[in-house]
């Protein structure tokens, strides 16, 4: 590369050259005429003198940048070489842990299978165990069953010899008259808990100075209407027409919806007892038959509420219930108070 001071011009080419040179050592004289070394034309070509220095600026930063990749890629293939080595310990590591767990699960899968010879004959032992308590339990349902055939066979001969002492004794309680308990207690609910309930409009209506004595007087009433006076002394057909006059008092009481319903109610009951009665196949009857004066006992009589035993009897309040000579439901009396008798 060759220049012309005067004008600072370089010639550069693909040959290395020096830097450009001053004609007449820097002097503002011109400089002598140089003969710029022959290059080869077709590569030759022309650089200012200030672009070449921020060349050779680059070109040094070029070459130190070059050396830095350099020493990067020097210290990339040492850290490779370093993990490389690092890696190949690890695993040198995990493969002794894995062999040495590998070694303990030997040991102890040889422990276990060496445990398995005495569990073995354990489980042997414990099925003989098993077949003899099926032996046992098939024994044990062949003796039940033997047993079950046996009882039916006493059963069936105590029914034989019950049906033998019913026949001939007449204390017991035939079957057929078992229903008039039934009724009994029909009858007691009727007594004790629809007709006080029934009552209880004229009661309102009424007002009386002793509402205990006038609801027992009602009640006996009602129980005329429904079985028959004393002196008829067997089961007809209720009254339902006294059965209405006395409940209303005789219309001047009305009743309401749920009273009228248990009016209706009531007089249907009645009926079916009756019936029930007259159609058991015994003589059923009612008694109202105990004498004024008389001592109120436990024993003979029910007594209505606030009444006390040893007091005289001022009146039978519901009738007793008898069938076959059977007292199956004690007279409900009212008795005296203590100032009387």
């Amino acid at each position: 590369m060759t220049g012309h001071p005067e004008g600072g011009i370089v010639f550069f080419s693909r040959h290395k050259a020096g830097p450009p040179q001053d004609g007449g050592g820097g002097s503002g004289d011109r400089a002598a005429a140089v003969v710029p070394r022959p290059v080869e034309e077709e590569t030759a070509f022309l650089i200012p003198q200030t672009e070449w220095k921020h060349l050779v600026v680059r070109l040094d930063g070029l070459e130190a940048l070059e050396a830095r990749v350099r020493k990067l890629e020097a210290d990339a293939d040492a850290e490779r070489a370093a993990v490389r080595a690092q890696t190949r310990s690890e695993m040198g590591e995990w493969a002794d842990r894995v062999e040495r767990r590998m070694r303990g699960f030997e040991t102890r899968l040889r422990d276990t299978l060496a445990g398995f010879g005495p569990l073995g004959e354990q489980v042997s032992e414990l099925t003989g165990r098993h077949e003899q308590a099926d032996e046992r339990v098939l024994a044990l349902e062949g003796g039940a069953a033997e047993t079950r055939r046996l009882l039916d066979e006493l059963a069936e001969v105590l029914d034989l010899v019950r049906g033998a002492q019913v026949e001939e004794r007449t204390d017991l309680t035939r079957e057929d008259f078992l229903v008039h308990y039934e009724l009994a207690g029909r009858l007691k609910a009727l007594y004790t808990q629809r007709l006080p309930e029934l009552i209880q409009p004229r009661l309102a209506a009424e007002r009386p100075r002793d509402a205990v004595r006038r609801q027992a007087e009602l009640i006996r009433r009602l129980c005329l209407a429904l079985f028959g006076p004393a002196e008829d002394g067997g089961v007809g057909d209720p009254d339902l027409d006294e059965l209405t006059r006395v409940t209303t008092d005789t219309g001047r009481v009305g009743l309401d919806q749920q009273h009228q319903r248990l009016l209706e109610r009531v007089g249907a009951e009645a009926s079916n007892l009756s019936r029930a009665m007259n159609e058991s196949g015994y003589a059923s009857r009612f008694d109202f038959s105990v004498a004024p004066g008389t001592v109120a006992d436990p024993r003979e009589h029910a007594l209505w509420l606030s009444c006390e035993a040893g007091r005289p009897v001022a009146f039978v309040v519901c009738p007793a219930y008898r069938a076959a000579d059977r007292r199956l439901l004690e007279p409900l009396v009212f008795t005296e108070s203590g100032g009387e008798g």
